[in-house]
């Protein structure tokens, strides 16, 4: 899990967001005519996130775009040292 921030342009199912205090994942959500997105979490509740809304989002590593899982260094080991003279 990584905390990064979100927009209504970005939130996705499965973000888990904290508001008021109390942890919420969003289970859906539907666009609203303003830009902005009405999320619904698993227990029921709902929240309108207006379009300039900025929140602070947990999600999984494996849902982040572009992320490749950092590989260790085949090259380290056959490096040439520098000849001294």
């Amino acid at each position: 899990m990584v905390a990064i921030e979100i927009t209504a342009a970005t939130v996705k199912i499965g973000d888990q967001l904290v508001v008021g205090g109390r942890p919420y994942t969003v289970c859906d959500m539907s666009a609203l005519a303003s830009g902005g997105k009405l999320l619904h979490f698993a227990g029921g509740e709902s929240f309108h996130m207006g379009c300039f809304t900025v929140l602070w989002a947990s999600r999984h590593i494996s849902q982040l775009p572009g992320f490749i899982t950092p590989r260790a260094r085949r090259y380290e080991g056959t490096r040439r040292q520098r000849a001294t003279r």
